[in-house]
Parts: structure tokens; C-alpha cells; sequence
């Protein structure tokens, strides 16, 4: 009799593992989600150089941003060795910056660059890795006079200083909500790697300053931008009141009037209370 208890009692645990092991909320909790990464290389020359990274996965919802995703960055040095760079947390958005060593010396030796950046031993999500490939570039861009007109004048080289020919570039002039492209959507090098746009109509600019920017975008030297200011603009005199005393100033701009009259309605509303609690007192001592 004992040992049929204890048959029966060993059965029914069995049976319980099994139903838990089975169960669709054993097999989500422990389900990794697949991270989708998506890297580019970004320069500006004379000032950073740095990794753009986007992390996101598909949830219930569709694709949703991967936040706080702890991410490794390697550099390739050769086929067999990678090198540690540093690690990075994506933001809410499922971003991040990685910033590495601008290639933009002129002299050096044409090498592509190779970096790697990786998931790692992570409890939502799944080990994965995503490579990015650049060759060294070099833009400069200048404004050029001639007959009373202007044009931007822009050049494309190498790290050994040789022309690229036949990549498109970008002129755009910075405006307050996104740049305004200048011409054409893109130009083509030439044979020296160079290109010419003519700035047909004066564009405004506060104190007659504007500011340029030549932009290379494409996946084999990834995205690079030359920016500069140029006084060529059409002077035009900055009329915000930001810095003025306005219903819209910040808090330290707040108009004089609405410090003094609420502040003499609130003194003269504690006065005549005080008043009633001074004859109230009176009252109570007669």
C-alpha cells in the first residue's frame, strides 16, 4: 500500500514538471529576443569622428527601439585580431554615439577600416554582431567669387591626397529646422574630384553670415561632412524678443508688470486678513 502512495505521488510530481516545462509562460520568460543593429560612419572634418548606431526588435507592436542595450565596439586590425574601443548603452530611442579616431590625415596609406559592434551575453537578447567598412576621405569646401556672383567650390580626395571621381556630394546651407539644399539634390566629381555650385539667389543671413555644408553620403566612405561660414549673405537684423522682457521670455525675462501688480494683490489680500484676525482678537477680548 506504501509503495503504491508513493508510485502515485511521484507520478503526479512528474506530471507537474511536465505541465510547467510545457506551459506558454515557461517558454516566453525564458525566450531571448533577436536585436536588429544598424551602423554607420560618420565624420565631420577638423572636429569628430564617430559610430551612429540604431538597435531595435520586433515585439507585439512591430519593431520597437532596443533601450538600455549594453553594446561592444571592436576595431579589425587584421583579418585574425580585433581591438577592444570601449562600450556604449543605447537611449530610449534605441541610439547611440560612439566616437573613434577621425581617418581623415592626408598621407596616410589607403586602408579600409572595419569595426565591430557586438551583443554580448545579454538576458533579453540574443548574441549578434554588425560590421561597418570606410575608406579614409577627405573634403574641403570654400566659397569662390567671380563676375559679383558666388559658388561653392568643393574638393574630394583620398588619404594620399588623389582625386575621387563620380561620388555624389551635397551642398546645403544651415537653416533653423533642417539645411536647405543648395542647386541640384547632389553633384558628381569630376576628374579632379571637384565640383562647382552656383549660389543663384542670395539667401538671408543674420549678420550677413551663413553656414555651408558639403556632404558625402554612401556606404564606402560612409558619411562626411566639410562645414564653414562664409559672409555672403543677405544681412538681415535678428528681431527676437527672446531676450526681451515677454509673456514668452523664460523666467528671469518675466514682464515687470506681472512681478509688481499680483505681488501687491497678494500683499493687500494677507493685510486685510490680517486686519480681521487683529478686530476678531478685539472682539474676543471685550
Amino acid at each position: 500500500m506504501k509503495k503504491t502512495i508513493n508510485k502515485r505521488y511521484a507520478v503526479l510530481v512528474l506530471m507537474g514538471f511536465l505541465i510547467i516545462g510545457l506551459s506558454p509562460q515557461t517558454k516566453v520568460f525564458g525566450k531571448k529576443h533577436k536585436a536588429k543593429l544598424s551602423v554607420k560612419y560618420n565624420k565631420v572634418m577638423g572636429d569628430q569622428a564617430f559610430l551612429s548606431i540604431n538597435a531595435k526588435f520586433k515585439g507585439d507592436d512591430g519593431y520597437e527601439p532596443a533601450t538600455g542595450l549594453k553594446l561592444y565596439v571592436y576595431r579589425e586590425v587584421d583579418e585574425d585580431s580585433i581591438h577592444p574601443e570601449g562600450e556604449i548603452t543605447t537611449d530610449m530611442e534605441g541610439k547611440a554615439i560612439f566616437e573613434i579616431k577621425a581617418a581623415n590625415d592626408e598621407g596616410e596609406d589607403i586602408i579600409t577600416h572595419k569595426y565591430l559592434v557586438n551583443i554580448e551575453n545579454n538576458k533579453k537578447f540574443k548574441d549578434a554582431s554588425k560590421a561597418v567598412k570606410f575608406l579614409d576621405s577627405y573634403l574641403k569646401a570654400k566659397v569662390v567669387e567671380k563676375d559679383s556672383s558666388y559658388s561653392i567650390s568643393a574638393s574630394l580626395t583620398d588619404a594620399n591626397g588623389d582625386p575621387i571621381e563620380g561620388q555624389k556630394l551635397q551642398v546645403r546651407v544651415q537653416r533653423l529646422f533642417a539645411p536647405l539644399t543648395i542647386g541640384k539634390s547632389s553633384y558628381k566629381t569630376d576628374e579632379d574630384g571637384n565640383i562647382l555650385v552656383p549660389i543663384e539667389d542670395p539667401l538671408p543671413g543674420i549678420d550677413g553670415v551663413l553656414t555651408f555644408e558639403v556632404v558625402l553620403d554612401n556606404r564606402k566612405y560612409g558619411v562626411v561632412k566639410y562645414i564653414f561660414d562664409a559672409p555672403i549673405g543677405k544681412q538681415i537684423t535678428d528681431l527676437s524678443t527672446f531676450d526681451e522682457r515677454t509673456m514668452w521670455s523664460p523666467p528671469n525675462k518675466t514682464p515687470l508688470f506681472l512681478w509688481i501688480f499680483p505681488n501687491i494683490i497678494i500683499f493687500g489680500i494677507w493685510l486685510v486678513i490680517a486686519l480681521l484676525v487683529r478686530n476678531l482678537f478685539k472682539i474676543y477680548k471685550s
